[in-house]
């Protein structure tokens, strides 16, 4: 049978590998959200080269 101070140690590891598990996910999440970030700001700017094409078309051929 155990005693205190080993029941006392095993529970301490139990919650920092339970904090650690949630820093990882705390870390994985940050991380997705750099990635959907950089995927709006990639289509923002492909929107901002398409508009600039019609509009750069619609000169040349005398429409605006």
């Amino acid at each position: 049978m155990s005693d205190w101070f080993t029941l006392a140690t095993d529970m301490q590891r139990e919650i920092l590998r339970a904090q650690q598990a949630q820093m990882d996910a705390a870390k994985t999440m940050l991380d997705t959200g750099k990635q959907v970030a950089a995927l709006q700001e990639a289509g923002q700017k492909a929107a901002e080269a398409n508009l600039s094409y019609w509009k750069q078309w619609t000169k040349l051929w005398g429409m605006k």
